[in-house]
C-alpha cells in the first residue's frame, strides 16, 4: 500500500492583512471566485493523477482567511 496523502488547500484572500502575517495572502475587494475555483479544480485534477495510488487521509484549508471561501467552493474541492 502506498503512503497516505494529506492535502493542503490555500485560500490566499483576506479582508485585511494582519501585521504579523508572513503567509501568501492578499487583500482584495472582490475575487472572481468561480474563476479561482475552476483553476484550482483543474490543478487538483492534474496533481491527483500523479498520486492516484496514494489514499487521501486529510484535507486542511489554510490561508489567508479560509473561512471567507464560499461553501460551494469548499464542497467542490472536497468532492474533487
Amino acid at each position: 500500500m502506498s503512503a497516505p496523502l494529506a492535502l493542503y488547500i490555500h485560500w490566499p484572500f483576506c479582508v485585511s492583512k494582519c501585521p504579523y502575517c508572513d503567509f501568501n495572502s492578499h487583500v482584495r475587494k472582490g475575487v472572481d471566485e468561480a474563476e479561482w475555483r475552476t483553476a484550482l479544480l483543474a490543478d487538483l485534477a492534474h496533481e491527483a493523477a500523479l498520486v492516484a495510488d496514494r489514499p487521501l487521509t486529510s484535507i486542511f484549508f489554510g490561508g489567508g482567511t479560509p473561512s471567507l471561501m464560499p461553501p460551494e467552493t469548499v464542497a467542490a474541492l472536497i468532492a474533487a
